[in-house]
This record gives structure tokens, C-alpha cells and sequence, in this order.
């Protein structure tokens, strides 16, 4: 069995993003420029703890692997032997990038238009009015900084549905929006993953529409309801939706997923 679950926003929280919680729950997770960024509660931690014995515990990130690796408490205490960074774009066995599924990348980008095209195309689009960067993120897709309050919305919508026809996919997360390639995704990652240790169930979690893809292929998709994909698909029958929001969300789906795996075991064990 497989807990295949976003951490941003889903596992893990920054502090505008965790809503209201007693400061004695937290627990930091990540450390950047000698700073503390990310939580999360001790009570997550703890069911999370529980869950990991029960299934493999597999992060799955839109976070570049550098990125990824500023989450110290997940490595060190979880010590995870499979984690999924850069939107499925790289995966790491026991911290070391798998080269197969690297070339599998590579590959399935050729069924997407180009970096440049995309560049370019984005650039017919942007204003320095409410676009502050724009990165490549690992060679894989591009992660641009935005002033949230000033993004045109309706001119984001027309772009995404003009980059779907490029074979691109848009994620606008708060002050980031995120263009990746189609074949550059979270769910076809994880299911390489499953075919590699021959696990049969998968449970996910996520909270954005980069992670519909790892949803989809999943047994049980959980999603905060605080999350992009519950603004746009609030009816969405295949996913379910926490009744929390913030980071009390994360200790509802780890429970659920517990739950849920839990019943798996009792049946498989009442049909022996």
C-alpha cells in the first residue's frame, strides 16, 4: 500500500498559510536562510508516524529537488526511500536521482511544445505591472512570481485554455503560477514507483490542480478544502474534501487514510 501525498499546503504549512493553531502544537519542518518556513502539527506528525508503518510513505513535490531537500524533519525523521520532486519530473530513491525514469521525462517532453515556445507565448501575456520572475524550474517547467494582487485572472484563464492546446498545463497557487508539461506530472511518477515495490493500493493527497494527475490514479484522493482544487472543482465527485482547512486539514486526511487502509487489512485478513 502506498500514501502518496503533496506536502505544501496539504502536509505541510507556512505560517500565512496555517491558519489559527496554538503556537505549542507546531513543529518546524523545514529551515531556510537560518529561518524556520514551514510546520507542521505534532499531532500530524504522530499520525503520520502511525500511517508510515502501515503503508509506504512517498512525497510527491511541485519543489525542485534542492527545494525539497530544505524539508529536514521528513528526511530525518521519516526518512522516506522514495520521494517525487520537480511535478513527477525527477524521482529520488534513497536521495539519488532514478536515471530511468529521468529518460522517460525526456522523452514525453517531446510530445509538448517547447520551453522556448511557451516562454515566448507567455511573454505576449505579461506585464512587469503584476510579474515579478520567472524561473525555469530544473530544465522541466517554468514557476513565475507574481504580485497576487494585481494578477489579471481572466487573462490567466485565456492563457491556460491556449496552453492546454500546446500540451501545457497552469497551476495559480497564491503568488505563484506554475506552467508545466503535460507529460510532466505526479501521477505517472507514482504509478512507476508502484510498479517498482508491486504495491496494489495507492491513497493520495493534494491540494492543487498539479496534483489532479496523482488524485486520478489514486484508490482514495483526499484534498484540503482551503485548497486550488476545491475553489475550481468544488463538486468533484472523486475526490474528497476535508472539513478542515489550514494546517488542521492534514491531520484529517492522514486520519482518513489511516482509516481507510486499516479496513483494507481487515478484509484482506477476514478473506484469509
Amino acid at each position: 500500500m502506498i500514501f502518496s501525498s503533496d506536502l505544501d499546503r496539504t502536509l505541510i504549512y507556512s505560517r500565512k498559510s496555517m491558519g489559527v493553531v496554538p503556537e505549542h502544537e507546531l513543529v518546524p519542518v523545514e529551515l531556510y536562510q537560518g529561518e524556520y518556513i514551514s510546520y507542521m502539527t505534532q499531532t500530524s506528525i504522530e499520525l503520520l508516524q502511525n500511517l508510515s508503518d502501515q503503508a509506504l510513505f512517498i512525497p510527491v513535490t511541485t519543489r525542485t529537488e534542492e527545494q525539497y531537500k530544505r524539508i529536514f524533519y521528513i528526511q530525518q525523521y521519516f526518512q522516506p526511500r522514495y520521494a517525487v520532486t520537480s511535478n513527477g519530473g525527477k524521482i529520488l530513491i534513497d536521495g539519488v536521482l532514478d536515471q530511468e525514469w529521468s529518460a522517460q521525462i525526456q522523452r514525453a517532453l517531446m510530445e509538448s511544445a517547447s520551453f522556448e515556445e511557451v516562454r515566448r507565448a507567455f511573454e505576449q501575456i505579461s506585464s512587469p505591472e503584476w510579474v515579478k520572475k520567472m524561473n525555469f524550474s530544473d530544465e522541466l517547467f517554468f514557476t513565475v512570481i507574481l504580485d497576487p494582487e494585481r494578477v489579471p485572472v481572466p487573462i490567466i484563464e485565456e492563457f491556460r485554455q491556449r496552453l492546454e492546446g500546446m500540451g501545457w498545463h497552469v497551476s495559480l497557487q497564491g503568488r505563484k503560477l506554475y506552467l508545466v508539461p503535460a507529460g510532466v506530472n505526479k501521477g505517472a511518477a507514482v504509478l512507476y514507483i508502484r510498479e517498482l515495490v508491486g504495491a496494489r493500493y495507492i491513497a493520495s493527497a493534494g491540494d492543487s490542480l498539479l496534483d489532479e494527475s496523482l488524485l486520478n490514479i489514486s484508490d482514495l484522493a483526499l484534498s484540503p478544502r482551503h485548497g486550488e482544487l476545491y475553489a475550481r472543482k468544488p463538486g468533484n465527485e472523486e475526490v474528497r474534501y476535508t472539513r478542515l482547512t489550514g494546517i488542521k486539514a492534514a491531520e484529517e486526511l492522514i486520519e482518513e487514510i489511516t482509516d481507510y487502509f486499516l479496513n483494507i487489512q481487515q478484509q484482506v485478513t477476514g478473506i484469509l
